[in-house]
């Protein structure tokens, strides 16, 4: 994984045009979200082995939610529907 993270990452610095780099950045969300798939089934193992410990971890939710809304926007799109997502304003930031 980290050599597709890496290899995109790479491709970004090409000359892209607009729509190239859009689905660049589609690729990357895409590859970090599996990745983090994977590091969150490392940590169950190691929750069953007993050896996990807990980490207090500042996230943005709003930019979180955004970046869930753009992986999934392509899917809709092929299947002719609209995604929309509205954040409440008083929703706090990291």
């Amino acid at each position: 994984m980290n050599g597709v993270v890496g290899m995109t990452e790479l491709l970004e610095t090409t000359g892209l045009n607009e729509e190239q780099g859009d689905y660049v950045a589609t690729l990357r969300n895409s590859a970090d979200v599996l990745l983090n798939l994977i590091n969150d089934i490392l940590d169950l193992s190691k929750i069953e082995a007993g050896r996990f410990e807990l980490e207090h971890v500042r996230f943005e939710l709003r930019h979180i939610v955004e970046e869930v809304a753009d992986l999934l926007s392509h899917r809709a799109q092929q299947k002719g529907l609209e995604l929309s997502v509205l954040i409440q304003h008083d929703v706090p930031e990291g």
